[in-house]
């Protein structure tokens, strides 16, 4: 099955409602979680083509979280992260919990991130330190299976968070990088962008944590579907 094909049938199976999960810093504690509802409304075409198509999923964990971060640069010792996004994806569900946070980091964005990610020096400015963000991060996470499109990048910059805030970060991450390459071996680009483009998927909110989390969902189970594998 080509990727564009494979990638509609699986967002229409997975992607139906997101429950936001936000920081309400004006109604509760800092260390507590404000839990919105959120509906996308679907037409009736699209619950038929769903029912239709009939995928699969039981090959995908139970419950698992789609992360992405954005960062100030590429080196993990020297750069920290500005925004941490993830989606607590229910495969048996359609219902899928999501988190989002923008990080203050100690040194000023440089201008070239903003100008990638549309973060700015003032969003980051009025963002939760890391400490907390980073605890918050892990309260969403709990124990379940981490999946990230670039796993050894945001990896290395979780690690080196939870060192500096003594955080333990047990899980390891499947990469949807690496399981796109070997379930389309000929493609000349991997790039998520690109992927994205030819799955017919959106680029809305490019460079920012949950909009790439929602492309690396998708690209994670057409690979996962393809391959037999969530590894």
């Amino acid at each position: 099955m080509e990727i564009a094909a494979l990638v509609i049938i699986l967002a229409l199976a997975l992607w139906v409602v997101f429950k936001p999960v936000r920081r309400d810093a004006r109604l509760r504690e800092r260390d507590e979680l404000r839990v919105d509802q959120h509906r996308r409304h679907h037409t009736e075409v699209v619950r038929r083509e769903s029912s239709a198509a009939n995928v699969n999923l039981t090959h995908l964990p139970v419950q698992f979280v789609v992360f992405d971060l954005e960062t100030t640069g590429l080196d993990p010792l020297r750069d920290e992260i500005i925004e941490i996004g993830a989606i607590r994806v229910n495969r048996d569900s359609v219902n899928h919990d999501t988190f989002e946070i923008i990080v203050r980091p100690v040194k000023k964005v440089p201008a070239k991130i903003t100008q990638l990610t549309g973060i700015t020096q003032a969003m980051v400015d009025g963002g939760d330190d890391l400490d907390y963000s980073l605890r918050a991060f892990c309260k969403f996470v709990g124990d379940l299976p981490l999946v990230a499109f670039n796993a050894d990048f945001d990896m290395a910059f979780l690690r080196s968070a939870s060192n500096k805030c003594g955080v333990t970060i047990p899980q390891r991450a499947s990469c949807a990088l690496k399981m796109a390459r070997r379930a389309w071996p000929e493609r000349a680009s991997y790039k998520l962008k690109d992927l994205a483009r030819d799955g017919n998927l959106g680029l809305e909110d490019e460079h920012r944590s949950l909009g790439d989390c929602k492309r690396a969902l998708i690209v994670y189970t057409a690979a996962a579907s393809r391959l037999g594998t969530t590894n």
